[in-house]
């Protein structure tokens, strides 16, 4: 049986303040750790690595705990009416397993073709750089972000809205969220007193353009893994999260904090749209699945905990 909380109206208005308030919450913290971080890493000789592991483990200790804390003082309703709920295996193992297939499905014949070769290959710095950067990328991005957007934003927009619409505005908030965050970053540096980088509405070195259609992209696949009908379906979306950009990363040759391991070669730029393609496949992958999973077709409409 359901708790009648759960299933009790939710008004438009507060729906959308909700969701804009986890949405508010991901990035303003998000964009305070980052803040905090850099003057943490101006005391130590290794900044880089200091600065990402603080800023990861000060993301996912503050908004977690935060959206968890909205969810049950303000809504007055379970985490698991969210998808944040045990077990979590089975939905983290889907969504980890359809990121992975994916990704075979679409730089498996890339590779065959010639688009990309591979050159130089360290088993052991990738070992390295899959335990780094897993664990800093669940604390600082998919974990948060999940919970706090696919999670605490989508539910309480579907729950005011419907899914349509829930689906809409948070995939629209998604890119535009280092716009806030780093205007908090800005803000807090200058009141530290520090030497801020002026401000960016999307990350330093990316195209517009690109980054708003792949986090678009992007937000639409992890809505689908979140939609699926499994207890603690937001583990599928973190899982699938935390894998899609790992194989990026990998292909890309690591990042800032650490090398892949792999030396990869492309025939010409354009073949990293197959990022986009991955993205899609996915996301094609958790709407497929949603449909033929048991009672997957019982969510819509709905008011009640998923």
């Amino acid at each position: 049986m359901h708790d009648p909380c759960e299933t009790s109206p939710v008004t438009k208005r507060s729906a959308l303040l909700r969701a804009l308030a986890g949405w508010a919450t991901m990035f303003l913290v998000q964009g305070l750790a980052i803040a905090l971080a850099r003057r943490v890493s101006d005391w130590t000789a290794d900044s880089v690595a200091v600065q990402y592991w603080t800023q990861a483990v000060l993301v996912a200790a503050l908004v977690v705990p935060a959206i968890l804390l909205l969810r049950s003082r303000v809504d007055r309703r379970s985490a698991a009416g969210m998808g944040w709920a045990r077990p979590f295996g089975g939905a983290v193992a889907i969504g980890a397993g359809v990121a992975l297939v994916s990704a075979l499905v679409v730089w498996g014949p890339a590779l065959l073709a010639g688009w990309i070769t591979v050159g130089r290959v360290d088993p052991v710095q990738i070992l390295v750089f899959l335990l780094v950067n897993t664990i800093v990328l669940v604390l600082y991005e998919a974990l948060p972000e999940e919970i706090a957007l696919r999670g605490y934003a989508w539910t309480n927009m579907r729950d005011g809205w419907g899914p349509a619409m829930a689906t809409v505005v948070v995939t629209a908030l998604f890119p535009v969220g280092v716009a806030l965050s780093d205007a908090c970053r800005l803000v807090v540096e200058t009141v530290l007193g520090g030497d801020p980088d002026p401000y960016s509405a999307v990350p330093e070195g990316t195209d517009p353009l690109v980054y708003v259609v792949q986090l678009t992209l992007f937000g639409l696949a992890l809505v689908a893994a979140r939609r699926l009908p499994l207890a603690g379906a937001l583990g599928a979306a973190i899982a699938f999260h935390t894998v899609q950009l790992t194989v990026n990363r990998l292909i890309l040759g690591g990042t800032v904090l650490v090398d892949s391991g792999v030396e990869v070669t492309m025939a010409a730029p354009e073949v990293m749209a197959l990022v986009f393609v991955h993205i899609v496949l996915g996301g094609s992958f958790f709407v497929g699945l949603r449909m033929v999973l048991p009672d997957a077709r019982r969510e819509v409409p709905r008011r009640s905990a998923a």
